[in-house]
Formats: structure tokens, C-alpha cells, sequence
């Protein structure tokens, strides 16, 4: 898994057993050195030959981070039944009255597929795009799987570069959809706000130590139109990112990081509170987080103070899965469904026109390649 924060890859070695106990053998995570990761971040002025290259080098890295976790997990390539990489997201245009949408995810299945010796399934949001829908959220699925317990109502917050949220009834489909900004926005201000010297919030130390601006922060709730459009809705790169730093680059140069922080956190944890009262009929009584964000604590306390009565937990807690390592998961079983025949997405989140199975599949070899 590699999301829209571009900070880096997570790939989990994950064992599905009977009645959907999962259990994670190990997690590895590798950062994406700076000038490659300036290179992701550029997608959104990228020709194509450079898209055509980074999709093969994101292909290899992902293979050699999949290799990694298989050897800290001490199991064999030929003991994997598929390896289920969705890509980097380049481009998500969603749906709207204009046309259809697309969705560009980079890294070649078939790369992984030629490094690793593994059956590989990729491109995930492809199938949900052509029956209609976002291509995404597609965690959901997976989500109902892990999270659903009777009398109780539970949600998954991944606070990633894109925040969303599923919220799992008793019975019934999940509710899930985006809720807006989530570290990209934050990760790419403070790198701003420190000239470079911090590309990320570390534990929320910053946030923690600033002031929010509440007049900033009601100016950029107000606007932000896309906080109280209905489900199905997701978003990216192109209204969390750099347009949005630009827009505001007056700003952010005159504040101090540590106020940029606290309320940047501020907003993304505002966006949850009004995705859970305008958009979710039953109020959740526990909240499970994951993504990169679980680890910043400004952004959990926020979480806890502006939800009472709502337990807020991470995912190692919570259902003993690493915080990085949730969405690898959720992919690893959307992964086992497409093996099975079965569809992977759920359609009254996505807005496709149906169910459908996810994912193409790349034939492994007989053995990896030395």
C-alpha cells in the first residue's frame, strides 16, 4: 500500500484463516527517499513518458517491499497465494454531472508479478469506476468484515493524506465515504512553514504546541463545499494539495508551524465531526484509527475532545493490526475475495451500478527472478 500522503510504502504479510480471523505476520514499511517522493508529488504536472516510467519503478519497489516483509515474516514467495497492491493513486477525478470520472493508479502488476514469482492482483478501482461508481472508497469492504459486532456500532477513521471514515451497523451495508483533508494537506504546510527542515507533524509535537486560528479555520471550513456534499463522495490530491497551499500561501508564511499544525488538525478533525452529524444516521460508539495519523496525538486528542462519549482507539489496540499496516490489510482481503469470484466493492458507497469483482490479476512464475 502506498496512499496519498506519498511518504512511502506499508506491506503486510497477512494470514486469512475461517469464520475472517486475520493475522498479521509481519509489517514492513519503506520511506520514499526525498527526491523520489518529490517526484510523486509532482504527478499532478506529469507528461506521460514520466508516467509511464514511474508506474514500472513503482512496480519494483513495491515487489522489493513485498520480498522484505516475506522475509521478516520467514514465509516463502511460493507459499503466498496472490500479493493484492492497489498502486499509488496519480489521479482521482470523481464522478459529477460533467462526465465520468477517472481514476489513474501507478505501479505495474505485472512488474511485481515478474520480481516476486507471485500471482499478483492490482488496479483495484477500475472495476467500481467502469460499473459507475468513485473507484473508492473500496476499505469499506473489507471494514464490514473486521469491524462488525452485534448491538454495536463501530467506525474506521484512516486519517492518511485523504481522510475516510466506514461505519459499520450491526447488520446492514456500511456507511463510508471521504471526509476530507487528512495528513497530506497537513504534511504538505508544515514542510512549507519549516522550509523544508520537517515533511510531517512528528507524534503531533507541533500541533500540540500551537494555538489553533479559530478565524482561519472557520474561513476554510466555510468554503470547503466539499465537507457537506452527500455520499458517494471521495476526493485527493487535486483539492487537499498544492492548490490548496497556494491558495492560502499568504497565510502560512506568516504563522508560526506550530499554529499551522494545530489547526490544519484541527480542520481534519472538524471534517470527521461533520461527516458523523450531517451524513451518518447512527452515531458510532467506537472510532478505530488508523493510518499514518493514529500516530499524532494532536489529532487523536482532537478526536476524543470534539467526539464525547465516543471511545477513540488505534487499530493495534483495537483489533491488533499495526496503525500503517490497516489498508495493506483491508487490500489482502479484498485480494482473497477477487481469488474467490467474489466482488469487492460495496456498491451504495462507491456509487457504482452494481457489484462487482475487483482487480486484474498478473500470473506469477515458477520461481522469482534472482
Amino acid at each position: 500500500m502506498s496512499g496519498t500522503s506519498a511518504d512511502g510504502i506499508d506491506a503486510a504479510v497477512v494470514r486469512l484463516g475461517a469464520a475472517g480471523v486475520v493475522k498479521v505476520l509481519a509489517h514492513h514499511h519503506e520511506d520514499f527517499e526525498p527526491a523520489f517522493r518529490a517526484r510523486i508529488l509532482a504527478l499532478p504536472r506529469a507528461v506521460a513518458a514520466e508516467l509511464a516510467l514511474l508506474h514500472v519503478e513503482l512496480g519494483r519497489r513495491f515487489a522489493d517491499a513485498a520480498l522484505a516483509a516475506l522475509a521478516q515474516a520467514g514465509v516463502p514467495a511460493s507459499d503466498v497465494a496472490a500479493i493484492a497492491s492497489p498502486g499509488l493513486t496519480a489521479v482521482h477525478l470523481p464522478p459529477s454531472a460533467a462526465g465520468d470520472g477517472a481514476t489513474l493508479a501507478l505501479g505495474d502488476g505485472d512488474v511485481i508479478a515478474a520480481r516476486t514469482g507471485c500471482p499478483v492482483i492490482s488496479d483495484f478501482r477500475a472495476a467500481d469506476r467502469a460499473a459507475g461508481g468513485h473507484g473508492a472508497p473500496l476499505v469499506p469492504w473489507a471494514d464490514a468484515r473486521l469491524l462488525r459486532r452485534p448491538g454495536l456500532v463501530r467506525a474506521a477513521l484512516n486519517l492518511g493524506g485523504i481522510a475516510n471514515i466506514t461505519v459499520v451497523p450491526p447488520q446492514g451495508d456500511p456507511v463510508a465515504f471521504d471526509t476530507g483533508p487528512g495528513n497530506m494537506l497537513l504534511d504538505g504546510a508544515i514542510a512549507r512553514a519549516t522550509g523544508g527542515a520537517q515533511s510531517f507533524d512528528r507524534d503531533g509535537a507541533l500541533g500540540l504546541a500551537g494555538r489553533i486560528d479559530d478565524d482561519w479555520l472557520q474561513e476554510i471550513v466555510d468554503a470547503d463545499d466539499f465537507l457537506r456534499q452527500p455520499p458517494p463522495r471521495s476526493t485527493g490530491r487535486e483539492r487537499y494539495g498544492e492548490p490548496f497551499l497556494e491558495r492560502h500561501a499568504v497565510r502560512l508564511q506568516r504563522m508560526r508551524p506550530e499554529d499551522v499544525a494545530a489547526t490544519l488538525a484541527e480542520y481534519t478533525v472538524e471534517a470527521v465531526v461533520l461527516a458523523l452529524e450531517l451524513f451518518v444516521r447512527q452515531r458510532p460508539q467506537e472510532l478505530i484509527v488508523s493510518g499514518g495519523g493514529a500516530k499524532n496525538r494532536c489529532l487523536m486528542e482532537g478526536l476524543q475532545r470534539r467526539l464525547p462519549g465516543v471511545d477513540v482507539s488505534d487499530s493495534d489496540s483495537a483489533l491488533d493490526i499495526p496503525a500503517l499496516a490497516k489498508e495493506a490489510v483491508a487490500f489482502a482481503l479484498i485480494g482473497d475475495a477477487t481469488l474467490r469470484g467474489e466482488p469487492g466493492n460495496v456498491p451504495s458507497v462507491t456509487g457504482a451500478r452494481r457489484a462487482v469483482v475487483l482487480g486484474k490479476v498478473s500470473a506469477g512464475q515458477a520461481a522469482a527472478p534472482a
